[in-house]
């Protein structure tokens, strides 16, 4: 009798978690979507940004509106490093350089509000799959063929938005750099902008192997089912 007691309950259980998680997962897509969207004004407004705290590396007052940029980059203003502390014959080069400025144009601000919007819409989009895949699991149960095509799509999700996100983000910040500085940002550097987010990649690619067995499972479970 106390087995058959426990079985529901810890069922009750589960159902109740699956619940709460559920619940967890809208609030934090909310919570997000609120946050990026406040991002993104106040870089449309020239006021900083919120996720992302401003380099404190450069020099005068903090900068509004910055950009990160790659050594291939640099080859117009001059890479090499002159620095007294380094030994006779020693010559060090930048791995990068940070370009800010504390009074940005309207232009300036748009452009580095375009430089947010890519990971900020990658992760909202991850976000939004995880919060319907939480929803259709305590409603219908994990071990489901709809579980396991929601985590299929948010698999590729990340496997497809990723590489996405960062092509655009190199675009928007090769745009974002032609504005910062006075020499000509030619198509020749966009490569130097870019880059592949592999942990993102190899999340999504692990995510759509692991919906295919799910969905195995599921398959398996409906037929062991429908035969007892």
């Amino acid at each position: 009798m106390s087995v058959s007691i426990l079985r529901p309950r810890s069922r009750l259980q589960r159902l109740a978690t699956l619940d709460r998680l559920a619940t967890m997962s809208t609030w934090v897509f909310w919570f997000f979507a609120v946050l990026t969207a406040l991002q993104v004004i106040l870089a449309l407004t020239r006021s900083g940004t919120l996720l992302s705290g401003a380099p404190d590396s450069l020099p005068g007052r903090q900068p509004l509106v910055w950009v990160t940029i790659a050594p291939p980059l640099l080859q117009h203003a001059g890479s090499v490093l002159i620095h007294s502390g380094l030994a006779p014959g020693v010559q060090a080069s930048w791995n990068g350089a940070i370009l800010g400025t504390a009074h940005p144009t309207a232009g300036q601000g748009l452009a580095f509000a375009i430089t947010l919007l890519p990971a900020g819409l990658l992760r909202l989009g991850a976000l939004y799959l995880a919060m319907r895949l939480a929803r259709s699991a305590a409603r219908d149960g994990v071990y489901t063929v709809q579980a396991a095509r929601m985590v299929l799509s948010l698999g590729w999700w990340l496997l497809a938005s990723g590489l996405a996100a960062s092509l655009a983000q190199g675009f928007a910040r090769a745009n974002l750099l032609g504005l910062l500085v006075t020499w000509h940002v030619d198509w020749v550097h966009l490569p130097a902008s870019f880059g592949v987010p592999w942990p993102v990649e190899w999340f999504g690619l692990g995510l759509i192997i692991f919906a295919r067995v799910m969905r195995i499972g599921a398959e398996m479970r409906a037929d062991l089912e429908g035969t007892v």
